[in-house]
């Protein structure tokens, strides 16, 4: 999927802190690249495929693409525990 890599970035974002909530890069996705809106935001639609499905492409596309596909940590954490990657998560904390 094209908004797979998109994913990986969004869960940068959160890992680093510059976001907070998930629910604020679902927003800043609808209003700011036109995601569409019925399908609640990327990380929101991201859920719905899971953690796990997401990671697993990411890294077969890195394994024979090269590094811009490969999983961030956060991301790898969440789908070897299952986790939605929309869950309040402990590593991400606000450096605001």
């Amino acid at each position: 999927m094209i908004f797979f890599p998109v994913v990986n970035e969004a869960c940068r974002v959160l890992a680093e802190g510059i976001a907070v909530k998930a629910a604020d890069l679902d927003i800043a996705a609808i209003m700011g690249m036109g995601f569409p809106p019925y399908r609640g935001g990327l990380l929101f639609w991201a859920d719905l495929l899971g953690s796990k499905y997401i990671y697993s492409r990411l890294e077969e596309w890195s394994n024979t693409y090269g590094e811009f596909f490969k999983p961030c940590a956060y991301l790898a954490e969440r789908a070897a525990n299952g986790a939605p990657l929309s869950s309040q998560s402990n590593q991400a904390k606000s450096r605001l």
